[in-house]
């Protein structure tokens, strides 16, 4: 499962720092009424949103409403200064007051004697429901998850998995061994009966003496699935192999990064698989969102040793060191201010020329827990 401190994120093969945030003072998990919002912090942009000392991380935002994983205080262990749950929290995507926490520890009975997480949260268009990743882990073991599955349930019920408990499979032919996935990342809705994911390795690797000082965890996105809610199965979507970063595009198609060229934009039609070349970005892109009309894309890609055992040498994306914004129609790449560190991933606003990023305060080996900002796009 996901070690609460230095956590990942994908893009070519970067590894997911964990993310803060948090607000003011918030509700108890499971109310959905909250406390009354005191409002944003500030009422420029870029605006920083939360302020968790912990890991916030995986934001999505449906109407005015920003959702993200965020680490509880349950399940403490010497692996970080908070509990190894993940919980996943409701806050205005202005800023302002939490107005719901959701932590597995609410919802599930005392005899359970395992660890769960939960994280990439994504609300369907309607509200009334929420699809997350849900890992499971022994207390004992931190360094690993016994399962992971993607889940659909009501909002106010997130234990409950009558609706959707899926298993992610996939695998990426390699020599001299395959490379499987096992979670889902970057999880979005379709439409109200299906769901786009990337499915992604997680590989959790000991570093700086292993047990008891530090662990990095590095997410490989290996292809674009999509799973139908009706029938609760999922496959690949054509054309989708490969991919790093995926947002959607006009007309029912699909913006898409692959690994054989990670600044190259595609467009991609999910009924055929046929790929166009749309254009490029100046460097690797690391995450991809669509924001009225233009792409945007975290860029610059700042890498990281996170393991190195005397043989093998392994490095990870920390985040990258640039946004960019690309226009369809004119293909010019414009660069977008942000704030100090590695950005992570992004969020787009529905309706809005505004988007959420996860940015980290600064460069440090194995990362730092980012806060989350509201960015202006020019």
């Amino acid at each position: 499962m996901r070690p609460p401190s230095p956590s990942p994120l994908p893009a070519l093969r970067l590894a997911l720092v964990c993310l803060a945030a948090a607000a003011c003072e918030h509700s108890a998990p499971g109310d959905v009424r909250g406390p009354q919002d005191v409002g944003p912090s500030s009422a420029n942009l870029p605006r920083r949103l939360t302020f968790h000392a912990g890991d916030d991380w995986g934001p999505s935002v449906s109407g005015s409403t920003l959702v993200y994983a965020r680490q509880g205080r349950s399940y403490p262990s010497d692996y970080g200064p908070a509990g190894r749950e993940q919980c996943i929290a409701f806050l205005p995507v202005e800023g302002g007051t939490i107005s719901s926490e959701l932590c597995p520890h609410q919802f599930l009975p005392d005899t359970d004697t395992l660890v769960h997480t939960w994280f990439e949260p994504a609300l369907s268009p309607d509200g009334q429901r929420i699809a997350f990743g849900w890992q499971q882990a022994a207390n004992v073991d931190p360094l690993a998850f016994n399962d992971a599955f993607l889940v659909v349930a009501p909002v106010g019920r997130p234990a409950d998995t009558t609706l959707i408990r899926h298993r992610v499979t996939w695998t990426r032919p390699a020599v001299p061994n395959p490379v499987l996935a096992d979670i889902a990342t970057h999880v979005t809705w379709a439409d109200s009966h299906r769901l786009r994911f990337l499915a992604t390795d997680e590989h959790i690797f000991w570093v700086s003496g292993g047990l008891g000082r530090a662990t990095d965890t590095v997410f490989d996105p290996l292809a674009l699935m999509e799973l139908n809610l009706q029938t609760g199965t999922s496959g690949l979507v054509p054309g989708g192999d490969s991919a790093l970063a995926y947002a959607p595009g006009p007309g029912g198609t699909i913006w898409l990064v692959r690994a054989s060229d990670s600044a190259a934009l595609l467009r991609l039609d999910p009924a055929t698989g046929i790929t166009s070349p749309a254009g490029r970005f100046s460097s690797p892109v690391i995450d991809l969102i669509a924001v009225q009309g233009s792409v945007v894309a975290v860029v610059d890609p700042i890498w990281d040793l996170v393991s190195d055992d005397g043989a093998v040498r392994v490095y990870a994306v920390r985040g990258g060191a640039a946004i960019e914004r690309f226009d369809p129609t004119t293909g010019d790449v414009v660069r977008i201010p942000t704030p100090l560190g590695p950005v992570r991933r992004l969020a787009a606003v529905p309706g809005r020329r505004s988007f959420v990023a996860e940015v980290e305060p600064e460069i440090r080996r194995w990362g730092v827990p980012p806060d989350l900002w509201l960015i202006d796009m020019p």
